[in-house]
């Protein structure tokens, strides 16, 4: 019993350490804010592509961002995003919000934002 509230007070502890020091895994699957879509990070292809879409089921499979690497600012990434305006893929920022928020910026302008 000693050895199972041990076990269980070390695992709280590291799990609040963990998004203490900005150490968050973004893998796995993420809401869009503003849209009924689903992307999915895959930090070992470094991209993440439209795991679902309400609105547009054509859109699944889709890269959004490529090239995703850790920068050198804790909880936070580079990456590319395709651009529109620009009609080319452009130099972006992720960073982490507590592990269960993504802020994707252009020029410092928020243009995604991501929640689990």
């Amino acid at each position: 019993m000693i050895k199972l509230i041990v076990f269980s007070s070390v695992l709280v502890v590291s799990s609040f350490s963990a998004q203490a020091t900005g150490d968050c895994d973004i893998s796995g699957i993420w809401s869009h804010s503003a849209k009924p879509a689903k992307l999915v990070i895959d930090l070992s292809k470094g991209e993440a592509s439209v795991y679902a879409h309400d609105d547009n089921a054509q859109a699944i499979g889709l890269v959004v961002l490529k090239g995703i690497q850790p920068a050198a600012i804790s909880s936070s990434w580079q990456a590319k995003m395709y651009s529109a305006d620009e009609d080319s893929f452009v130099a972006v920022q992720i960073t982490a919000k507590g592990c269960h928020q993504l802020s994707v910026d252009f020029r410092g302008e928020e243009v995604l934002a991501l929640v689990r």
